[in-house]
């Protein structure tokens, strides 16, 4: 998490250094210091967006839906019995039977 604002305040810092040193004459100091600093939460916040959807995308859904079906059938093939369990069962009735 740390990583990942670090980052964004470096996009926004080169966002700012791009406007701010793009207007170079600097005849009006204030509108373009507020500007740029616009600029760079904009871009701040744009980041954590694209970030998001990349996170999103990347993310293998197909792979984690198949581990859930593969722990829900190991949870059912627990509950089942093994054939010798069906054996002794089978053995137990013919006993009470005769």
């Amino acid at each position: 998490m740390v990583g990942t604002i670090l980052s964004n305040f470096w996009t926004s810092l080169f966002a700012f250094s791009i406007y701010f040193f793009s207007t170079y004459p600097f005849l009006d100091a204030k509108n373009i210091l507020f500007n740029a600093s616009i600029i760079a939460i904009t871009v701040f916040l744009i980041t954590f967006l694209a970030r998001a959807i990349l996170s999103f995308v990347m993310e293998d859904h197909f792979e984690s839906e198949q581990v859930e079906i593969l722990i829900t059938n190991t949870e059912e093939s627990d509950l089942t019995p093994s054939s010798s369990e069906y054996a002794e069962i089978v053995k137990s009735m013919l006993n009470e039977d005769v």
